[in-house]
């Protein structure tokens, strides 16, 4: 089964050298790559792809903060102890932040099976990713 795929892969490839097969990006530059019977094959700039408006931001986002979610229970700690103290911080800091977690755990997950549905560049919860939130505030707390 693996030998007919990769057999049919091979095929495909050689096929589309065969038929001079170019492939196009936008850019405005008429740079080239010539390459056996490959022509102008246009080059790529990586910073002129609008990543933020794509689907792959919002995967993206959903990928991290599905990793990161349980770093909004330090935010939470590091947060409510800098405003009233560090008693309170381990305690009501901890039940904030377990629910900050929860939460960010389902935009995660929102954020990852509905990638494909625009609004690309709006997250559900700010600031956009949960280890911001936790650097941010335990550099508040310790500098």
């Amino acid at each position: 089964m693996s030998r007919n795929i990769l057999l049919s892969l091979i095929f495909v490839f050689v096929l589309a050298l065969a038929l001079n097969t170019a492939v196009w990006a936008d850019y405005d530059s008429d740079e080239y790559v010539e390459f056996g019977s490959i022509q102008n094959l246009s080059v790529i700039d990586a910073d002129k792809i609008p990543y933020g408006e794509s689907p792959l931001n919002k995967l993206e986002r959903g990928i991290i903060n599905g990793a990161t979610f349980w770093m909004e229970l330090p935010a939470e700690v590091a947060r409510v102890s800098k405003e009233q103290d560090p008693a309170m911080g381990a305690t009501v800091g901890v039940v904030h932040g377990t629910i900050t977690s929860v939460v960010r755990a389902g935009t995660a997950l929102f954020d990852t099976f509905t990638f494909f549905i625009p609004s690309y560049d709006k997250p559900v919860m700010k600031p956009e990713y949960a280890y911001n939130r936790a650097d941010q505030k335990m550099r508040e707390l310790f500098w």
